[in-house]
């Protein structure tokens, strides 16, 4: 007789019997923190972890050397947060099981708060995944740049600017011509028209030079990316605009990230025909021929662009430039943990919780876009 294969369920029940008290979080996070759950000085030259006593009233830690106090959530992503730990971690296991991530306005229903706190969350979250500077991909290394468009027909306000935006374009250079094709009876403008010489056509020239390019709307965001076949990932915000794909941009990135002795494959840009000179062996696909040319392929970061790309249009719609990248390291740990168990992503995010960092809601929403370092 055959036996039912046993399948380990982790759903938020058996979550909230690991996290389910404050007292419970707090002694995972302490024993996260510090050695043997030892309350130590965070101060650098003090790490007195001896006869520090704890003021009970306040939750806080006093240091028996140096004096200054100190908290269990000082320098954590927890800082200066009033919401229970236990709310916290409710969060992380929602931001984490989900494969396409979780939006701040469901997040926001499914903990009972206010969708500014739930975003602030989750952006907190998003910050401890910025652990990538050491990463290094080695053997067979697929690498490819994708473009990403804002999806209008998501968001109303965008449409909005967009109509103004048309507007102000057409004052300065007219209709554009698919606004021509489609108002019917339009006289189009040609240099056939009788009467017209070569002399007003030279005129016309010299006015729209003097006018400039029609600008568009939106440009699109270029995001570089890594694969190494069979392991990680890394993504990359070049920044907007189809001129940020470039060699001066890309080769960077990859010698930082990626092994002298790997094996590079590409498509046929010419971006990459010079970066056979850096690493052992360069293959490229030409995709005029097909998508797998004698085993030759890209399609594994293909797929992770594929992915990406649905998780924008399902679940956030539009995103910020300036808060784009910490979306691709949310992109980069789901698809890293991607075969793991759920029991086994949430483990693998929880050690994150332990480094030193925190984010001031002020400092969020004042941000502007700043491009990874590109030093070689």
């Amino acid at each position: 007789m055959k036996t039912q294969r046993k399948i380990e369920h982790y759903g938020l029940k058996s979550h909230e019997a690991r996290f389910g008290t404050e007292e419970k979080c707090r002694q995972y996070l302490a024993e996260l923190r510090w050695e043997n759950g030892v309350p130590t000085c965070p101060d650098k030259e003090c790490k007195n972890m001896y006869m520090n006593y704890y003021i009970s009233s306040r939750k806080i830690w006093c240091c028996s050397r140096c004096k200054k106090q100190f908290s269990l959530t000082k320098g954590t992503i927890f800082e200066s947060s009033n919401l229970p730990l236990t709310l916290w971690f409710k969060a992380i296991y929602y931001f984490t099981i989900h494969k396409r991530g979780i939006s701040s306005c469901q997040l926001a229903r499914d903990l009972e708060i206010e969708q500014r706190t739930a975003w602030f969350m989750l952006h907190r979250l998003r910050e401890t995944l910025n652990n990538n500077e050491n990463l290094n991909l080695e053997g067979e290394v697929e690498v490819d740049e994708t473009f990403i468009a804002p999806i209008l027909g998501k968001d109303v306000r965008l449409q909005s600017k967009k109509q103004k935006h048309d507007a102000e374009q057409e004052k300065i250079h007219g209709l554009s011509d698919y606004k021509k094709r489609k108002l019917r009876g339009y006289p189009l403008k040609t240099n056939r028209q009788k009467g017209v010489t070569k002399e007003v056509i030279e005129q016309r020239k010299i006015e729209k030079a003097l006018l400039g390019e029609r600008k568009n709307f939106e440009q699109p965001i270029v995001v570089f990316g890594i694969l190494q076949r069979n392991g990680k990932i890394h993504l990359e915000v070049l920044g907007k605009g189809d001129g940020e794909a470039r060699k001066e941009n890309i080769f960077p990135i990859i010698k930082r990230h990626v092994t002298s002795k790997s094996i590079i494959v590409s498509d046929q840009s010419s971006i990459y025909k010079t970066i056979k000179k850096f690493f052992e062996e360069h293959q490229f696909v030409n995709h005029s021929k097909g998508y797998v040319i004698k085993g030759i392929h890209i399609n594994g970061i293909e797929n992770v662009f594929k992915h990406l790309k649905k998780m924008i249009k399902g679940t956030f719609f539009h995103i910020k430039l300036h808060h784009f990248q910490n979306y691709l390291f949310e992109h980069s740990f789901r698809w890293n943990v991607l075969k793991k168990s759920d029991r086994e992503k949430i483990d693998e995010f929880l050690p994150n919780l332990g480094r030193q960092h925190r984010l001031k809601y002020g400092d969020l929403i004042s941000r502007t876009f700043n491009p990874l370092n590109f030093a070689a």
